[in-house]
């Protein structure tokens, strides 16, 4: 179903459809990257002939990467904002692998999401704050860097998509102070609610599920380690653990050594939605998947 197994290991797709069937994880923890959202139209940057160099070089960038960071935002948030507005769509709406997570939380046996991405693409797919760990932070909400007044997804995309109105760079209603998302950055500490779960969730943890994130970026990957030795771990996503095909990881030379060898183990290299209608064919879940309602960014209000 688009997708190939690395049997290098020796857990199987039949280990992980029986174990689903038979009920044998109760909480299970998934880690997720960009791959899972590229079906939404959300550029994962996995070359760098997507045109970035050429996108940023209007904005007069010290560095390419200098978008990415938050000393350079605080000085300049006019080309972060831009490249946002170029390189995102300009609606959201949940792929098939989210709307997966949310049939697992349906089902109760979804422990917690630990995302890296930003696009907010897990609470449009139905599944619960409370269920959702932003590694990164998210476009989910925003605050005036000045005065600290908070606004909500469907207003900031409003600003962002506006540019005429405000200059390229969304501002407070109250004390025109800058708007931006409530994302981390490269310089910027992890939110706090990233480390106070890790230690329970990944102790309780009976199955992990890893989704289109190459595994390359710490400390998010340290988390692979975090189950026990026994837990069964399963890999989706385009490209090998530890090699970076995101435009990002080119530009910072990024790689891991990232072990997927244990007994518990299984790589899945395909695209993740393929794969995720293939495991849900062989349980019999494709109608309940199907049935998932979610919202578009145009839904909220």
């Amino acid at each position: 179903m688009g997708s190939s197994s690395s049997k290098s290991a020796s857990y199987t797709e039949a280990d992980l459809v029986s174990g689903l069937q038979e009920g044998k994880f109760k909480n299970i923890v998934i880690m997720c990257g960009a791959g899972i959202s590229t079906n939404a139209g959300i550029p994962d940057f996995r070359t760098p002939s997507a045109g970035l160099y050429f996108k940023l070089r209007k904005y007069n960038l010290p560095y390419p990467e200098a978008v990415f960071e938050g000393s350079y935002f605080h000085r300049n948030p006019l080309p972060f904002f831009g490249l946002i507005r170029e390189l995102f769509p300009s609606t959201l709406t949940p792929t098939t692998t989210h709307k997966f997570f949310s049939l697992l939380n349906q089902k109760g046996i979804l422990r917690r999401i630990y995302t890296q991405n930003i696009d907010a693409l897990e609470y449009l797919a139905g599944v619960p704050e409370d269920k959702i760990v932003e590694a990164h932070g998210s476009f989910q909400s925003s605050y005036c860097t000045a005065c600290k007044k908070t606004y909500d997804l469907k207003w900031l995309k409003t600003e962002i998509f506006t540019p005429d109105k405000n200059d390229g760079v969304p501002k407070c209603e109250d004390c025109q102070g800058v708007v931006r998302p409530n994302v981390v950055l490269f310089g910027e500490a992890l939110p706090n609610r990233f480390w106070v779960n890790i230690t329970p969730d990944f102790e309780a943890c009976d199955l992990l599920l890893v989704f289109g994130t190459s595994l390359v970026v710490s400390p998010f990957n340290t988390l692979v380690g975090k189950p026990g030795s026994a837990v069964p771990r399963v890999y989706i996503n385009m490209t090998k653990p530890g090699s970076s095909g995101s435009m990002l990881g080119w530009f910072l030379n990024l790689a891991a050594n990232v072990d997927f060898t244990r007994s518990s183990d299984m790589v899945m290299l395909g695209d993740c939605d393929q794969t995720v209608q293939g495991i849900c064919n062989k349980l019999d879940w494709k109608e309940q998947l199907d049935k998932v309602e979610v919202n578009n960014l145009e839904d909220i209000s």
